[in-house]
């Protein structure tokens, strides 16, 4: 059985690291050159601890990546202990692949034609399956800066929802040397730059900030049960069948709330392992474990609707305490529904 992974993210890279274990050897593409001096995509590098097993899966030792842990952080002026932190993800997506042997190429339909399987890690792109049934992307726009406080305080990790007018927030993760990641994601939020910009402003008391590198994307938050279809089959004209399996971001495995996408595109690729070569199994493994991403869409969906004008429901506020606990957040109960009543701007835009 011959077998292509197109894209060498996180998805793609981990599955390679997997599959190898299992005796098979596939052949990686990725001919992605990212515009941006880290050649990755608009991310903020940040990630729960419990990538640890993950990585430790493929023969790699978190403490090799790991930059800065993110606790506490400043969630709307409610702080919070996380178990997040941000690592060198351009690092760790190159020791990903080493193995695998990647070809710096994109895998094109010619050549894809020589492969009983082709998995589709290509994230947004979705380059090889059909079109989500119902794909729901948010725009990003991410600045790393340079921070240098005017006095002895020092910037805290934060995500601030309260900053943008629609579904979204704006992160501040540290990224080693000083530097940090500052962001934005959201669907509404047309004014990016000038929100960052009036972030700046509003912290220039304290902190001075120089810009290094921006870049802009995407991400896609429709779930996994609205990215169907998983898995597509066809004849080639030699009768013998071609089968294209999508993986990660490519089949919607990120949080709708949050944007957090890479330990749950490293579970996906583990499933997809687990599973293999059955993908009737993979793709139900991959609605059942992931069914909670299904209820955070479907409050996006009812934010963005005119019967949002109450703002959240008693069930959105609880999936949003719900993300929070599953992200091993610890947020109190009360003071973080109080908090999530903040969420009636995402609808009215924020308050002057």
């Amino acid at each position: 059985m011959k077998v292509a992974i197109a894209g060498a993210g996180i998805a793609g890279g981990y599955l390679a690291g997997l599959l190898e274990q299992r005796g098979i050897s596939p052949d990686v593409y990725d001919g992605m050159d990212h515009a941006t001096a880290c050649r990755c995509r608009s991310c903020g590098w940040g990630v729960p601890i419990s990538i640890k097993k993950y990585l430790a899966d493929v023969g790699l030792d978190l403490d090799e990546y790991l930059i800065e842990p993110m606790s506490p952080m400043n969630f709307d002026g409610l702080v919070a202990t996380t178990p997040l932190c941000t690592v060198d993800k351009p690092r760790l997506l190159r020791d990903l692949t080493r193995a695998a042997g990647l070809k710096r190429e994109n895998l094109g339909p010619e050549k894809a034609e020589d492969y009983d399987v082709v998995v589709d890690a290509t994230g947004i792109a979705r380059a090889f399956l059909p079109p989500c049934r119902s794909d729901l992307t948010l725009p990003t726009l991410q600045h790393r800066v340079a921070v240098k406080s005017t006095g002895s305080e020092r910037l805290g990790a934060g995500m601030y929802g309260n900053r943008i007018s629609g579904p979204g927030y704006l992160w501040a993760f540290p990224v080693g040397n000083k530097h940090y990641h500052i962001g934005i994601w959201g669907i509404g939020t047309i004014r990016h730059d000038s929100l960052l910009e009036q972030f700046y402003r509003d912290s220039s008391d304290r902190f001075s900030f120089t810009l290094h590198c921006s870049c802009r994307g995407s991400i896609r938050v429709a779930s996994p049960h609205y990215s169907t279809p998983f898995y597509s089959r066809r004849t080639r004209e030699d009768g013998t069948q071609q089968v294209v399996i999508g993986v990660g971001e490519s089949i919607g495995t990120v949080s709708p709330f949050t944007g957090e996408g890479i330990v749950y595109s490293l579970e996906c690729a583990r499933i997809l392992a687990d599973s293999w070569p059955d993908i009737e199994k993979y793709a139900h493994t991959v609605l059942a474990r992931f069914a909670w991403m299904k209820k955070e869409r479907e409050t996006l969906d009812y934010l963005f609707s005119p019967k949002s004008r109450n703002g959240p429901r008693l069930r959105d506020r609880w999936r949003f305490y719900r993300n929070a606990r599953r992200s091993g957040i610890r947020l109190p109960l009360t003071e973080a529904f109080k908090q999530m009543g903040s969420l009636s701007r995402w609808v009215d835009g924020p308050e002057e």
